[in-house]
C-alpha cells in the first residue's frame, strides 16, 4: 500500500513539474514571474503589462506559455513588428538587473556578459519614456542601443551578439524548443527573388534559386539544382516531409518529422537566411548536400545535412532525410565548413 501511494506521489510531481514547464518558456521566466510575485496564468493571450513592486512591466503569453517578461520600454506595436530580438532582449536583461538571480549580483552579470553602459547607467532605465527615440546597430560582434530625447542620449548599452544572451535561453532549452517552435509555425505563401546569387563561407554555399524556361527546375536529370530548389523556396514543386534527427548537446538525439515548407517559414520567421552546397551526387542521381540556416542578428546557425533519392524527384513526393545541428555558435560553423568542396559538379541549367 505504502509503495503504491509512493508510486502516485512520484507520478503526480512529474505532472506538476511538467505542467511548470509548460507554463514557461525557459526556468528563467519562471524565476523572474515568482520574484516579482506575477500570477502569469491569470494574464491573457499576448501582451500584458501588470505593474509589480513599483514597476511597469510587459508580458507576453503565447498558448499559455509565457515566452516573455521584462521591464516595459517599447510599446505592443514596436514588438509586434519588430524583424530583431533585442526589443525582448533589453527589457528582459534590465528586469534581470534589478533582480539578479541568487548566485549573481548585477554587477557580476554585467561583468561576465561583456554588457556595457557607454552612457547613462542602471538609474537611467527609470526614467525612459516609451515616447523617447530608440536606435540600434550591430556587426558580427557588438550591438549598439541608444535612447535620445529632444535629440539627447539619455542611455547607450553595448553588449555582445550571442545567441543564449540575446534570446534568455541556454542551449539545452533552445533545443528543447526547438520542435514545438517549428510545429506551431504557419505555412504561408513567399515570393522569391529569382536574381539572388549570395554565398556563405565560400562559394560552395548559396542562396541561388535554378530556372527553366520561367519556372524552378524540379527534374531527377537536375539533382542539385532540383533539391537546392527545394531545400530554399517555399514554391517549388512538389509534397516533402524531412525526417530530421536532431544533434543536441551531449549528443542527444530526437528524432521527428516535419514538412519541409514549415522548415522553411520556421527559419525565414526566425530571421535565418538560407544556403545550399551539394555534397555529392551518385551514379543513379542520389544526392546528399549540406544547408546551413545562417542567423547574423543572434550569430548562429541551423547546419542541416541532408540526402534525397532521384525517385523521390520523379515523384514530386516524398521524404527527405536530415540530420539536424541546431543553434551552433557561427565562428564553429565557419571553422567546420572553411575547406568545404563540392565532390561532384553541379549540372547547372540555365535561368
Amino acid at each position: 500500500m505504502k509503495q503504491r501511494i509512493l508510486y502516485i506521489i512520484i507520478g503526480l510531481s512529474v505532472v506538476l513539474m511538467a505542467m511548470a514547464q509548460k507554463q514557461f518558456r525557459t526556468s528563467e521566466y519562471g524565476r523572474l514571474a515568482s520574484a516579482l510575485q506575477i500570477d502569469t496564468r491569470s494574464l491573457p493571450e499576448g501582451y500584458s503589462h501588470p505593474v509589480s513592486q513599483g514597476l511597469t512591466l510587459t508580458v507576453h503569453k503565447d498558448k499559455q506559455t509565457v515566452d516573455h517578461i521584462g521591464l516595459q520600454l517599447f510599446s505592443d506595436d514596436v514588438h509586434s513588428s519588430a524583424q530583431s530580438p533585442i526589443f525582448d532582449f533589453l527589457e528582459r536583461y534590465f528586469l534581470q538587473l534589478k533582480y539578479p538571480p541568487t548566485v549573481k549580483t548585477s554587477a557580476n552579470m554585467i561583468r561576465d556578459d561583456k554588457f556595457r553602459f557607454i552612457k547613462g547607467s542602471m538609474a537611467t532605465i527609470d526614467d525612459l519614456r516609451l515616447t523617447d527615440s530608440f536606435s540600434f546597430s550591430h556587426d558580427n560582434r557588438y550591438y549598439t542601443a541608444t535612447w535620445q530625447r529632444d535629440g539627447r542620449v539619455l542611455l547607450s548599452v553595448s553588449f555582445p551578439v550571442e545567441y543564449e544572451l540575446i534570446s534568455g535561453e541556454n542551449k539545452i532549452e533552445a533545443e528543447e524548443n526547438l520542435l514545438a517552435d517549428i510545429q506551431k509555425t504557419t505555412v504561408k505563401q513567399c515570393k522569391d527573388d529569382a536574381r539572388r546569387n549570395d554565398s556563405y563561407i565560400n562559394d560552395c554555399f548559396s542562396n541561388r534559386l535554378y530556372y527553366q524556361h520561367g519556372q524552378l527546375v524540379n527534374d531527377s536529370k537536375h539533382p542539385a539544382e532540383t533539391l537546392a530548389n527545394l531545400m530554399l523556396s517555399t514554391n517549388a514543386k512538389g509534397n516533402y516531409n524531412v525526417h530530421v534527427t536532431q544533434i543536441s548537446y551531449g549528443f542527444q538525439k530526437k528524432i521527428f518529422e516535419v514538412p519541409l515548407r514549415q522548415w522553411i517559414i520556421f527559419c525565414q520567421d526566425n530571421g535565418c537566411k538560407l544556403y545550399f552546397g551539394v555534397e555529392d551526387i551518385s551514379d543513379k542521381g542520389e544526392i546528399s548536400a549540406v544547408v546551413i540556416a545562417v542567423n547574423e542578428a543572434e550569430n548562429y546557425n541551423h547546419v542541416f545535412t541532408i540526402s534525397m533519392s532521384a525517385k523521390a524527384i520523379d515523384a514530386h513526393q516524398g521524404i527527405i532525410e536530415a540530420r539536424l545541428f541546431p543553434y551552433v555558435p557561427t565562428h564553429n560553423v565557419m571553422n567546420m565548413f572553411a575547406n568545404y568542396r563540392k565532390s561532384n559538379p553541379k549540372n547547372f541549367v540555365k535561368r
